[in-house]
């Protein structure tokens, strides 16, 4: 079962690979949109990594709503650690 600490290095790895954004940029309280500027495309790739990581479904405007990268680590989380337990 994933800890929150591995979800949070594997989301910083793809930001970091699939943006291009640096490591340091990426805290707990950086926001998609202004901090880390990931477009659309990004975003999209960025989701379907994530949904292969975890085996997990990621509902796209859930992220957007989340906005802050600690919130979007949580909420892979808590969805990888409910496909873990399934």
């Amino acid at each position: 079962m994933p800890t929150r600490d591995d979800v949070s290095t594997c989301l910083r790895g793809l930001l970091h690979e699939i943006g291009g954004i640096p490591v340091e940029r990426i805290t707990d309280a950086a926001t998609v949109d202004d901090e880390l500027q990931l477009s659309s495309i990004a975003f999209a790739e960025l989701q379907v990594a994530l949904e292969d990581a975890y085996d997990v479904q990621i509902d796209p405007i859930q992220v957007v709503e989340l906005s802050h990268f600690g919130a979007i680590v949580d909420y892979v989380h808590r969805l990888a650690v409910a496909t873990d337990v399934s």
